[in-house]
């Protein structure tokens, strides 16, 4: 009933392949379209971000400690000179 020749069938697989492929193409050209609307953010407007002032940090004051010495430690420490050592 059907009698196909060697180039018929190869005709026909070719023909196949070439839908195939063509409509895989179609598919992730549209998925990578989806994709990239998906992911993509919107739009930021470029003159605003840019002209984007920060807020202006204050300097921090550093408060000044001031210790007492006590002047016990003052006599302990005139005691001692140069090239001397404190010997008890």
């Amino acid at each position: 009933m059907f009698t196909f020749q060697p180039v018929e069938l190869l005709i026909v697989l070719l023909a196949c392949l070439a839908l195939i492929s063509g409509l895989s193409f179609l598919i992730l050209r549209r998925r990578d379209e989806i994709l990239q609307d998906f992911l993509t953010p919107e739009e930021p407007n470029i003159e605003q971000e840019f002209f984007k002032r920060t807020p202006v940090e204050e300097p921090v004051v550093q408060e000044e400690v001031h210790e007492e010495e006590s002047p016990i430690e003052e006599e302990e420490q005139s005691d001692v000179g140069w090239g001397i050592t404190e010997q008890e």
